[in-house]
């Protein structure tokens, strides 16, 4: 359920850039049921929303008016992607990496469990041209458990390929992490 609908003091922010992939449209919404909140958060955003962009405006329009193809085309995507990478980690390459499944979005950390920290897998991925987010990306502090999950965003039609890149990288150095680790 929504954040808003959640909790009595819950909100729940929208905004055109994931969703839709309005990208640079600066519009979206923000619920909650909680009325002095809703007045408290108009008070402070009032001078920076007062007056929106008119090509912003014009283009959520466009978005909007084919919202329903936008939305089914994205989650047949993102279905599509989240099964992929459910078989990558559960089954292909369960020895290295580990997840807990998300349950809804287009973002997954995932835990490296060979010999490098994200970072190291991070830079040694980046020589191979495979890009990544390591979890210092998230957190003020990257220590302990932490320092071994990375991002995977699986809302784009190219994560296929990048998905078939990372298991080309794993299936050439898997052998160098077994006798690292051993």
């Amino acid at each position: 359920p929504p954040m808003a609908n959640a909790h009595e003091r819950g909100i729940s922010a929208v905004t055109m850039s994931k969703p839709w992939g309005g990208c640079g449209i600066t519009i979206g919404w923000l619920a909650c049921s909680n009325a002095e909140m809703v007045q408290r958060m108009v008070d402070v955003q009032y001078f920076g929303t007062a007056c929106v962009s008119r090509a912003s405006e014009i283009q959520a329009r466009m978005v909007l008016s084919v919202s329903q193809i936008i939305l089914e085309e994205r989650k047949e995507i993102l279905l599509r992607n989240k099964a992929a990478l459910q078989e990558f980690i559960e089954n292909r390459y369960k020895e290295w990496f580990h997840w807990i499944r998300p349950n809804a979005g287009a973002i997954a950390f995932v835990k490296f469990k060979g010999p490098w920290s994200s970072v190291e897998l991070g830079r040694h991925l980046a020589e191979a041209s495979i890009s990544m987010k390591p979890a210092y990306c998230f957190t003020d502090s990257v220590e302990g458990e932490v320092e071994d999950y990375f991002r995977v965003g699986f809302g784009e039609r190219k994560m296929l390929l990048a998905l078939e890149a990372l298991g080309e990288f794993v299936d050439a150095h898997a052998e160098s992490w077994r006798a690292a680790m051993a």
